[in-house]
């Protein structure tokens, strides 16, 4: 039979010991925890002029927050007056400076089908926006080779490019050209051309070119008279 095993006064003081390192730690880890929340300044002394010291605590080092945040809800918005509303409201907003774009030089086309019967291409309608110059174009293409092309150039005739147009439907093409970043004294030059197996075909704005420039709502006609010879 096993003899029974008795407390022994050493068992109490390990016992004991542990519970004592247990709590030792758990304060430990509370510190970390609570210098990892909120950082700490350190001590500072200030010298006199006699020589004395005076010593600065900061509220950190008290348990004291360093910033005080306070949220704001609608409820607390100022009230204004109504008489005052009125008053402001009375004023007329400031103007500002309106930014230049591009304007057509030459007038809405019109009779687009008696002058694609004439020349065999014709531009259609313009549409303008900040960043492209869209067409619509009317175009007899009477085999199945023929294409309409816009040439267009940005440097006064100086290099140019031609894009093919859209089509759409028998006899009806489309084209867009996007606008780089230009300065207000540049513009925008095109002219249409049908490419088929009877030869070329323009329509060039009777030798003027459909030209757009930089204005305010209109444009100044003389600056348009760039002739292009296709």
């Amino acid at each position: 039979m096993e003899p029974l095993r008795g407390t022994s006064p050493w068992d109490n003081g390990l016992a004991e010991s542990d519970e004592d390192l247990d709590a030792e730690q758990d304060a430990a880890r509370m510190r970390f925890r609570r210098d990892r929340r909120r950082a700490r300044s350190l001590p500072a002394c200030v010298l006199l002029g006699d020589g004395a010291r005076k010593r600065v605590q900061f509220a950190d080092t008290l348990g004291l927050n360093l910033a005080d945040v306070r949220h704001f809800s609608a409820a607390d918005e100022p009230l204004v007056p109504k008489a005052v509303l009125s008053r402001y409201r009375s004023f007329e907003p400031v103007q500002t400076h309106a930014q230049p774009v591009l304007v057509p030089c030459f007038p809405e086309p019109v009779d687009a089908q008696q002058r694609v019967h004439e020349q065999r291409v014709a531009l259609e309608k313009v549409q303008v926006t900040p960043f492209e110059v869209r067409g619509h174009v009317l175009a007899r293409a009477e085999d199945a080779h023929a294409a309409v092309f816009v040439r267009f150039t940005f440097n006064e005739w100086l290099s140019h490019v031609d894009a093919r147009a859209l089509r759409v439907s028998e006899g009806r093409y489309t084209f867009s050209v996007l606008v780089p970043p230009l300065w207000s004294a540049s513009a925008v030059h095109f002219a249409l051309v049908l490419r088929s197996a009877r030869g070329e075909f323009w329509d060039n704005n009777g030798g003027r070119n459909y030209s757009l420039r930089y204005g305010y709502g209109h444009a100044h006609r003389d600056t348009c008279d760039k002739t292009f010879m296709p």
